[in-house]
Protein backbone atom coordinates (compact mmCIF):
# COMPACT_ATOMS: atom_id res chain seq x y z
CA UNK A 1 0.00 0.00 0.00
CA UNK A 2 1.18 3.46 -0.64
CA UNK A 3 0.73 6.45 2.05
CA UNK A 4 -2.86 7.45 0.61
CA UNK A 5 -4.20 3.74 0.75
CA UNK A 6 -2.62 3.14 4.20
CA UNK A 7 -4.33 6.46 5.87
CA UNK A 8 -7.50 5.40 4.16
CA UNK A 9 -7.21 1.75 5.90
CA UNK A 10 -7.09 3.65 8.92
CA UNK A 11 -9.95 5.80 8.95
CA UNK A 12 -11.80 2.06 6.93
CA UNK A 13 -11.05 0.37 10.38
CA UNK A 14 -11.44 3.26 12.60
CA UNK A 15 -15.22 3.44 10.96
CA UNK A 16 -15.57 -0.57 10.85
CA UNK A 17 -14.52 -0.99 15.19
CA UNK A 18 -11.33 -2.98 13.91
CA UNK A 19 -8.95 -3.20 16.53
CA UNK A 20 -6.63 -5.29 14.92
CA UNK A 21 -6.25 -3.64 11.93
CA UNK A 22 -5.86 -0.27 13.43
CA UNK A 23 -3.06 -1.36 15.90
CA UNK A 24 -1.20 -3.07 12.60
CA UNK A 25 -1.12 0.70 11.05
CA UNK A 26 0.62 1.85 14.27
CA UNK A 27 4.47 1.78 14.59
CA UNK A 28 5.45 0.23 17.58
CA UNK A 29 8.20 2.60 18.21
CA UNK A 30 9.32 4.79 21.45
CA UNK A 31 8.55 7.93 19.55
CA UNK A 32 5.02 6.92 18.46
CA UNK A 33 2.23 9.69 19.72
CA UNK A 34 -1.38 9.73 19.11
CA UNK A 35 -2.95 13.25 20.93
CA UNK A 36 -6.89 13.39 21.12
CA UNK A 37 -9.40 15.22 21.88
CA UNK A 38 -10.25 14.10 24.99
CA UNK A 39 -8.29 15.94 28.30
CA UNK A 40 -6.49 12.91 29.39
CA UNK A 41 -6.46 11.57 25.54
CA UNK A 42 -2.49 10.89 24.61
CA UNK A 43 -0.69 7.71 23.76
CA UNK A 44 3.21 8.01 23.68
CA UNK A 45 5.10 4.91 22.69
CA UNK A 46 3.84 2.35 20.22
CA UNK A 47 3.84 -0.21 22.66
CA UNK A 48 0.47 2.02 23.79
CA UNK A 49 -1.64 1.90 20.88
CA UNK A 50 -2.56 -1.61 21.61
CA UNK A 51 -4.68 -0.82 24.75
CA UNK A 52 -6.01 2.96 22.95
CA UNK A 53 -7.51 1.07 19.70
CA UNK A 54 -9.22 -1.91 22.31
CA UNK A 55 -10.85 0.55 24.05
CA UNK A 56 -11.43 3.05 21.06
CA UNK A 57 -13.14 -0.03 19.12
CA UNK A 58 -15.04 -1.10 22.02
CA UNK A 59 -16.66 2.31 22.96
CA UNK A 60 -17.74 3.17 19.42
CA UNK A 61 -20.66 2.45 17.45
CA UNK A 62 -22.84 3.52 14.58
CA UNK A 63 -19.17 5.41 12.79
CA UNK A 64 -19.25 7.09 10.04
CA UNK A 65 -16.77 9.68 8.19
CA UNK A 66 -17.24 12.16 6.10
CA UNK A 67 -14.72 13.55 4.62
CA UNK A 68 -14.14 17.61 3.32
CA UNK A 69 -10.78 17.95 2.56
CA UNK A 70 -8.23 15.05 2.52
CA UNK A 71 -4.37 15.54 1.23
CA UNK A 72 -1.68 12.96 1.35
CA UNK A 73 2.24 13.70 0.69
CA UNK A 74 4.68 10.99 0.64
CA UNK A 75 8.47 11.61 -0.50
CA UNK A 76 10.47 8.45 0.18
CA UNK A 77 10.49 7.07 3.60
CA UNK A 78 8.16 9.71 5.21
CA UNK A 79 4.43 11.37 4.88
CA UNK A 80 2.37 13.38 6.16
CA UNK A 81 -1.44 14.08 5.94
CA UNK A 82 -4.51 16.61 6.72
CA UNK A 83 -7.70 15.93 7.10
CA UNK A 84 -11.39 17.56 7.66
CA UNK A 85 -13.97 15.40 8.44
CA UNK A 86 -17.42 15.21 10.11
CA UNK A 87 -17.91 12.49 12.49
CA UNK A 88 -21.23 10.89 13.71
CA UNK A 89 -20.79 8.04 16.14
CA UNK A 90 -22.21 6.55 19.38
CA UNK A 91 -19.34 7.13 21.90
CA UNK A 92 -19.66 5.35 24.92
CA UNK A 93 -23.58 5.09 24.35
CA UNK A 94 -23.78 9.13 23.77
CA UNK A 95 -24.82 10.10 19.66
CA UNK A 96 -22.23 12.59 18.70
CA UNK A 97 -21.90 14.86 15.64
CA UNK A 98 -17.99 16.18 15.59
CA UNK A 99 -16.33 18.42 12.98
CA UNK A 100 -12.83 16.67 12.92
CA UNK A 101 -9.42 17.66 12.01
CA UNK A 102 -6.36 15.58 11.97
CA UNK A 103 -3.03 15.80 11.08
CA UNK A 104 -0.25 12.73 11.06
CA UNK A 105 2.92 11.31 9.84
CA UNK A 106 3.40 7.79 8.87
CA UNK A 107 6.67 6.81 8.26
CA UNK A 108 7.93 4.17 6.18
CA UNK A 109 9.42 0.88 7.88
CA UNK A 110 10.80 -1.89 5.82
CA UNK A 111 8.02 -1.56 3.29
CA UNK A 112 5.03 -0.84 4.92
CA UNK A 113 3.93 2.23 6.10
CA UNK A 114 3.15 3.19 9.53
CA UNK A 115 1.73 5.77 12.03
CA UNK A 116 4.40 7.72 13.88
CA UNK A 117 2.01 10.54 14.98
CA UNK A 118 -1.24 11.17 14.94
CA UNK A 119 -3.09 14.48 16.39
CA UNK A 120 -6.85 15.27 16.28
CA UNK A 121 -9.09 18.42 17.12
CA UNK A 122 -12.16 19.57 17.31
CA UNK A 123 -13.68 22.11 14.66
CA UNK A 124 -16.61 24.48 15.11
CA UNK A 125 -19.76 22.25 15.44
CA UNK A 126 -20.83 21.33 12.09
Amino acid sequence: MNALETVHTYFDALTAGDARQLIDLMSQEPYYVKIGTDKNEHIEGGQNAPDYYCLHTASTEDFTIAFDHLDVQERDTVAWFYTRQTWRLKWQGVEEKLAMRMTGVLEKEATTWKFVQIHASLGVSP
